[in-house]
């Protein structure tokens, strides 16, 4: 658990998705995400995912993050495991507020940090998946578009990536 507090809201936390609770108020936050966007939505295939939401977050497989403010969600990240050294930002919504952005960069931040400890070499992110809001956000924190081949399609598709270990061929000496 990571304290973090703010002298107007009181106190905030961001705590590992770990209790039915928690799954709850982590999906009730991606409906409440999606539904804010402005475009078409498959409401099927929301309703789906929302379901499973556990299984498809629970660690082995996947991991979330809640922001808290006086013991209520208001933000959430979860990410998924692509391959052994990869993990995905799937989720990612912070309530709009006036701390929007300094939050969001916090929880930003401990799923990069998590990654790192979880040693997965890379951490990315579908731009079209994310809030326009947020693109800023991933550029300061140093992640860059990069074409990947969707493995359903066979086709390249842009995703935003960071390294998250140095790889020394791409050092000068």
């Amino acid at each position: 658990m990571t304290p973090m507090n703010t002298p107007t809201n009181g106190p905030w936390l961001i705590t590992p998705v770990v209790r039915d609770k928690d799954f709850l108020d982590m999906k009730e936050l991606c409906i409440e995400f999606a539904t804010s966007m402005d475009f078409e939505l498959d409401y099927q295939q929301l309703l789906r995912e929302s379901a499973s939401i556990k299984e498809i977050y629970k660690m082995p497989k996947g991991v979330g993050f809640l922001l808290k403010s006086n013991n209520q969600s208001i933000g959430c990240i979860a990410l998924r495991k692509v391959n052994y050294n990869t993990v995905e930002i799937r989720k990612f919504y912070v309530r709009p507020s006036t701390a929007f952005l300094k939050w969001s960069s916090n929880l930003l931040e401990v799923a990069v940090d998590w990654a790192m400890q979880s040693n997965y070499q890379k951490i990315r992110v579908e731009p079209g998946a994310t809030h326009p809001s947020l693109k800023k956000l991933y550029g300061e924190a140093e992640f860059r578009d990069k074409f990947i081949r969707d493995e359903n399609t066979s086709q390249l598709v842009k995703v935003l990536e960071k390294a998250l270990v140095s790889v020394p061929e791409y050092f000068q000496l």
